[in-house]
């Protein structure tokens, strides 16, 4: 009887730690993961400004300001009416857009007059 040789498999362990470091290391270093489902409230404060512009062109097209209210809401800021204002004065005097600036000025008279006033 011949004897038999001891045949191991840990060319599958090896394998699958290769394969795990390989994936981890692509996972991470070449194509990390972007959270593209943010919340409005998380946003950086650029950001947040690119989304109150969005807000008020929309509000300029359909003048729904129930709509923009509750976008706006989602950006958990508590003065709302003050930080579109400023937006507006910034833009302009940024030399941007003077539609974009105008909307925002827009919706903050709205919204003056629709929110309470807080002191």
């Amino acid at each position: 009887m011949e004897a038999r040789q001891k045949q191991t498999h840990w060319y599958l362990l090896t394998g699958l730690l290769l394969g795990l470091a390989i994936g981890l290391v692509f996972s991470i270093l070449v194509m990390p993961v972007e959270n593209a489902d943010a919340l409005p409230g998380e946003l950086s404060p650029q950001a947040k400004d690119d989304y109150r512009a969005m807000i008020a062109l929309a509000y300029a097209s359909n003048q729904d300001l129930e709509r923009a209210l509750s976008r706006l809401e989602l950006l958990e800021e508590p003065n709302t009416v003050d930080l579109l204002t400023a937006q507006a004065q910034n833009m302009l005097a940024s030399g941007g857009s003077e539609t974009v600036s105008r909307a925002l000025a827009e919706l903050a008279t709205y919204l003056s007059q629709y929110l309470p006033s807080t002191p």
